[in-house]
């Protein structure tokens, strides 16, 4: 959760390095080429305002949070994805947009690479808030993997493409596989 203003400068200078070596060059070049991962940095961008806005109580938070989370809602719209706030810490990293669709319940932690088309939601059971996924540090999701249910995996968790996850890991260092997925030990 971003509560201050250096949090959030430390923040999004730490996720503006990460996108930089995937290709970002900065907002100029990403507007002038409709760079995909241009796009996605902004999109980035606008979430970590949103949550800075919807942490704080300042009246520059209760001035600028509909611009925020308009901005936030219109580049989801856009790239396809919808992510609420609070639900990643810091290292957020996108490969490919579209697809990709969050809980608002669900907590995952830092560095976590999302490669596209994933879902990380409830088991249907929208009544119960403890029945999302709260996923460790540096998890890997691989394309169209879903994490679903109440279930807990630890740190340094990969997990395939097409996966379907719905049995916790809370042991680090997996890779988790089929569906519905299995782990194996790293």
């Amino acid at each position: 959760m971003i509560n201050t203003k250096c949090q959030l400068k430390e923040t999004l200078r730490f996720e503006e390095q990460i996108y930089r070596l995937l290709g970002y060059k900065g907002l100029i070049h990403a507007l002038v080429s409709s760079c995909e991962v241009g796009y996605i940095f902004r999109y980035i961008r606008a979430l970590r305002y949103d949550e800075y806005c919807t942490n704080n109580n300042s009246i520059y938070c209760r001035l600028m949070h509909r611009y925020w989370r308009r901005k936030h809602n219109a580049l989801g719209i856009k790239l396809g994805i919808a992510i609420p706030v609070n639900t990643f810490d810091r290292g957020l990293r996108i490969y490919h947009s579209q697809g990709i669709i969050v809980h608002r319940d669900a907590r995952i932690g830092k560095n976590c690479c999302l490669h596209g088309m994933n879902c990380i939601g409830n088991n249907g059971k929208e009544s119960d808030s403890n029945n999302t996924p709260v996923i460790g540090d540096s998890c890997d999701i691989g394309v169209g993997a879903s994490i679903i249910g109440n279930i807990r995996l630890g740190n340094d968790i990969t997990i395939a493409a097409g996966a379907v996850v719905c049995k916790s890991y809370e042991d680090g260092c997996y890779v988790l596989k089929g569906v519905p997925a299995k782990g194996v030990r790293c």
